[in-house]
């Protein structure tokens, strides 16, 4: 019978920041600065992208009333959705509420991940890095890398990102 041999090293790293993001603004400043970077020489593919919001419901004496979960594919999605479920009495009213809806505060999260590649020279030969990277909010996750150069390498750039901090 045959037997399994290894074929790779799959390693993590995490990156968490020492204060959140504050705006989804910023937030999507510095995924469109990782998708354009060029000095790291990664191929990268946003494979996925999650906006998150909370909205809340209180009924007509403030008391809240119950919460929904909001989710969308990029922050206009997810803005339109908080603009249909918020300040239309409609909605409210179907929601069995009869007060008011308004976005949490401090409840929206966003995510993006990207697909990688990235070829590493290790004496002679020429070996291709594949591997994930998600921007968070609070985080930068690199998963399934092998070797040390893509992980520098990134390290290098998030030192670059006042928001990565």
């Amino acid at each position: 019978m045959a037997d399994f041999s290894e074929t790779s090293i799959s390693r993590n790293a995490k990156r968490v920041y020492t204060a959140e993001i504050a705006d989804v603004n910023t937030f999507n400043t510095l995924v469109q600065a990782f998708a354009d970077d060029t000095t790291m020489e990664i191929t990268k593919n946003r494979s996925s992208a999650t906006y998150k919001t909370r909205i809340d419901y209180t009924d007509a004496d403030g008391d809240e009333n119950g919460y929904i979960l909001v989710y969308g594919t990029s922050n206009d999605q997810l803005s339109d959705a908080v603009s249909l479920l918020t300040g239309n009495e409609t909605t409210e009213t179907l929601a069995g509420v009869g007060g008011s809806a308004a976005e949490a505060d401090g409840e929206e999260y966003w995510a993006v991940k990207f697909s990688c590649t990235k070829n590493v020279t290790i004496g002679s030969k020429v070996h291709e890095d594949s591997f994930t990277v998600t921007i968070g909010k609070n985080y930068m996750l690199i998963t399934g890398f092998a070797y040390d150069a893509t992980l520098e390498a990134l390290e290098t750039w998030a030192d670059t990102q006042d928001a990565m901090a």
